[in-house]
């Protein structure tokens, strides 16, 4: 009997999924204005009375071919499309084993066991800061990226990046807009209220093809208790999403909580500025992540930062490079003493070691890395660079791509993707994905107009595929954007280069020494 009530339950929430319900319904409603037009209608046009018996034997039969075409098709953005069949277990077997760092068992055995949900990809918004003072944005935002990490390790789930999720942090934009923008089939969003020591949270998990939702709670705890309820709303999303969230990763936040609120504060601003990709910003990350240690210098959370912030220093020279990186491997080192399973610090050594030298010493971090969290987008990223100056440059294209799976609406990895093929002269390969990053990129500068690195990076690869209008009118929002960072300048500088106009390349390569490039 339970298995026969099983069975019923998953044909109607398969039905439901098939919108076959929303059809037959919309069916009946068709059919019954038909019938009293027809009851208008046929009479004084002379349509004798077996035509109107006709009709509603035509309606009540068109019932089940009605529902087999809902049940097959269903009416999208783009017109009339076959609805997808949900995988099968083998189908998730064939997409784990194709995923970044899937080789494991484990995972392979998760995806094989997970039922599937039909919302395939998720924003988390910023929470909302409801605190009398206003004075916890934040804390908001921290506790957004906390979710998005968390579920990043949630199987079969693709989350948007922080960045294009944080343009709609007012509120003021209608659920389904948010959706077709970012490309995704829900959204996660909230508020918070800190006051008098307790925090009250609030969430909400919306469908934004149907506009309802699917989930929500609210938590009222002790402020010291955050850590316990970022991984609540991340598991009770994963549960009413019908997913399966990685359990280890799930509890890191708790594991590794520092021991004072304010060292959370420190270490949160740090990753915030760190993700903005500008000089003053990752030195201002380096600034909280050393506040956050010395509030807590057993946080190894703040010492992988400290290190991940000083080896973006040295990479790009905000800051002399040899002792820089002493620092950072120091601030590495001390991060896994305390947790030797972190991957970020893992991460971070492997990017240090890469910048000093130590080739071999570099790939055991990056892979011990990549073994510890596959859904770490930076090791990737890192590896790949690594990879590509080194001369890897097959191995550095895979790796990049790679990277752009886990956050498919960042092209950023398509870019260097491209520059890989092209250095093994794949010329095909490289232009199909130029193309790609090309189109991708100027959805992500209208999407998000002050990203800074979208803008710079634009113009080279909408140059190579023949866009030049696009290609200087991203580069000049670039300069207005960061007229005086460093990656701005030269990556404008390389675009103007390209294209013959040297004595502008000359200008701002002038400006690029200036500031310390």
């Amino acid at each position: 009997m339970t298995q026969v009530w099983q069975s019923i339950k998953r044909s109607f929430a398969e039905a439901r999924r098939r919108r076959v319900l929303r059809a037959l319904g919309l069916y009946v409603v068709a059919g019954w204005l038909l019938l009293q037009v027809a009851d208008v209608t046929f009479e004084p046009l002379g349509i004798p009375l077996w035509a109107h018996r006709a009709l509603i034997v035509a309606l009540v039969a068109g019932l089940v071919p009605a529902a087999i075409l809902a049940w097959i098709f269903d009416l999208t953005r783009g017109g009339i499309a076959r609805t997808p069949d949900l995988p099968g277990p083998e189908d998730a077997a064939r997409r784990a084993l194709a995923a970044p760092g899937s080789a494991s068992s484990n995972d392979a055995a998760a995806a094989t066991t997970a039922p599937m949900s039909p919302i395939a990809a998720i924003a988390i918004l910023p929470f909302s800061d409801l605190s009398s003072g206003g004075d916890h944005g934040w804390f908001c935002d921290g506790l957004a990226e906390e979710i998005v990490d968390a579920l990043c390790c949630v199987q079969g789930l693709r989350v948007a990046s922080r960045t294009a999720s944080a343009r709609f942090r007012d509120g003021g934009t209608d659920p389904r807009e948010i959706g077709r923008l970012l490309g995704v089939d829900a959204i996660l969003e909230g508020s918070v209220r800190v006051a008098d020591g307790r925090l009250r949270i609030s969430a909400q998990l919306v469908d934004v093809r149907e506009g309802f939702h699917t989930w929500s709670d609210a938590y009222e705890r002790p402020m010291a208790d955050v850590f316990a309820v970022q991984r609540g709303i991340a598991e009770s999303v994963a549960r009413a999403l019908k997913l399966s969230i990685a359990a280890p990763v799930a509890g890191r936040a708790d594991k590794y909580a520092p021991r004072t609120l304010e060292a959370y504060e420190a270490y949160l601003r740090g990753r915030q500025a760190l993700g903005e990709f500008r000089q003053r910003q990752v030195l201002v990350a380096a600034e909280q992540f050393r506040r956050a240690i010395a509030l807590d210098p057993m946080y190894p959370q703040a010492h992988a930062g400290l290190a991940d912030a000083l080896a973006q220093a040295a990479q790009w020279r905000f800051l002399p490079p040899a002792e820089t990186i002493a620092e950072g491997t120091t601030a590495a080192s001390r991060a896994l003493d305390l947790a030797p399973d972190l991957a970020e610090a893992h991460m971070a050594q492997g990017h240090l070691r890469s910048l000093g030298g130590d080739q071999d010493g570099a790939r055991r971090a990056f892979e011990r890395a990549l073994e510890l969290n596959p859904a770490l987008y930076d090791a990737w990223n890192y590896y790949a660079r690594h990879c590509y100056a080194h001369g890897e440059h097959a191995r550095a294209a895979e790796l990049f791509q790679r990277a752009y799976r886990l956050r498919p609406d960042d092209y950023s990895p398509l870019v260097f993707a491209s520059g890989s093929l092209a250095a093994t002269g794949d010329a095909a390969g490289s232009q199909a994905l130029a193309r790609r990053a090309a189109d991708g990129l100027l959805r992500q500068c209208a999407l998000e107009p002050q990203n800074l690195r979208a803008h710079y990076l634009a113009p080279g690869v909408l140059q190579q595929v023949g866009r030049l209008d696009d290609a200087h009118r991203l580069a000049e929002r670039a300069l207005e954007l960061g007229p005086d960072d460093w990656s701005a300048l030269y990556n404008v500088a390389c675009f103007h280069s390209a294209i013959g106009e040297t004595d502008r390349a000359l200008e701002l390569l002038e400006k690029v020494v200036r500031a310390g490039g």
